[in-house]
């Protein structure tokens, strides 16, 4: 004879006969499949099966007027530091990038807010191909890169002078290292632990150089391309919670909390505009001057940097 009685929290009890006169009472707790899954972006609390999987896409636009390009610097600007790099074009503030065409905003991230219990079989594992973050004539490519938690993070450089990469993260170790002229092997940058949001990236020597990373502990993220797209795939069907982050978004965050419910084996589109109101934060760009070096020789020492 056998009674199974089971609770929310994974209990299970069983009562036993056995050739012994008296009855056994075993008990049997079991965890959670995932202590993800308990605080998942999506809904329900342990890992459990789903019912299948689906994409999700759309547009991310800017509401009203277009605003204007801003200049940092005009093409052969001689106070422009490595201006024969660095001002063979005019340098243009990336902070705020819109489609003049479909008013799509470049660079902006939608991701799942926490890991779901279950993923995806074939997108469990992070890619073994590294993400790629680029110098060339002095801006960072892309302005925004984002990857996995144990995907490689490869900082590359494509100019004959030397760049400084330095990150600021909140959980992880800082990378502040120089990277030598025309690098196109790289210098691996690692992240061992998620972060919440982007992490600012500049460079030392030359002071309008900035850009993000974000490493990510699922793989139900985007970044934006330069009409506002973005998709993701292989989301586990139901409702899932998003947020759209936005460096030059007032705290970072365009919005929060956006519900979404993902149908099985289809495409689940979600537009998404903001008006100019939410981009009160865009910071005034830096002057185009004559950067000196931070010591001597122009060299820049790696350092690690705990952050708790």
């Amino acid at each position: 004879m056998a009674r199974l009685s089971r609770a929310g929290l994974g209990l299970a009890c069983f009562t036993l006969l056995t050739g012994c006169p008296e009855l056994h009472h075993v008990e049997v707790r079991m965890k959670a499949g995932s202590s993800a899954g308990a605080e998942s972006g999506g809904e329900g609390t342990a890992a459990a099966a789903v019912a299948g999987y689906g994409n999700l896409h759309g547009v991310i636009s800017f509401e009203g007027d277009v605003p204007a390009v801003k200049k940092l610097f005009s093409a052969g600007d001689a106070s422009v530091k490595d201006s024969a790099i660095c001002a063979v074009g005019d340098g243009i503030d990336e902070v705020l990038v819109v489609n003049p065409a479909n008013k799509g905003i470049a660079n902006a991230v939608i991701f799942l807010e926490k890991a779901p219990a279950t993923i995806k079989p074939e997108l469990a594992t992070p890619p073994k191909e590294p993400a790629i973050f680029d110098q060339k004539a002095c801006r960072f490519f892309p302005r925004v890169v984002a990857f996995r938690i144990g995907q490689p993070l490869m900082v590359l450089s494509d100019d004959p002078i030397p760049h400084n990469t330095h990150t600021d993260p909140k959980r992880n170790s800082t990378f502040n290292q120089t990277i030598s002229p025309n690098d196109r092997k790289g210098v691996e940058c690692r992240y061992t632990k998620p972060e919440a949001t982007p992490v600012k990236v500049v460079c030392d020597y030359h002071a309008w150089m900035k850009a993000y990373h974000f490493p990510v502990d699922h793989p139900y993220f985007a970044v934006t391309d330069a009409d506002g797209k973005f998709k993701i795939d292989g989301l586990p069907a139901g409702k899932h919670t998003f947020n759209v982050w936005h460096e030059s978004a007032s705290g970072g965050f365009l919005e929060r909390k956006i519900v979404v419910e993902i149908a099985v084996d289809g495409d689940t589109e979600k537009n998404l505009s903001y008006a100019p109101a939410k981009f009160a934060a865009v910071p005034a760009p830096l002057p185009a001057v004559a950067y000196e070096r931070l010591r001597q020789g122009g060299e820049i020492q790696v350092t690690q940097r705990e952050k708790h």
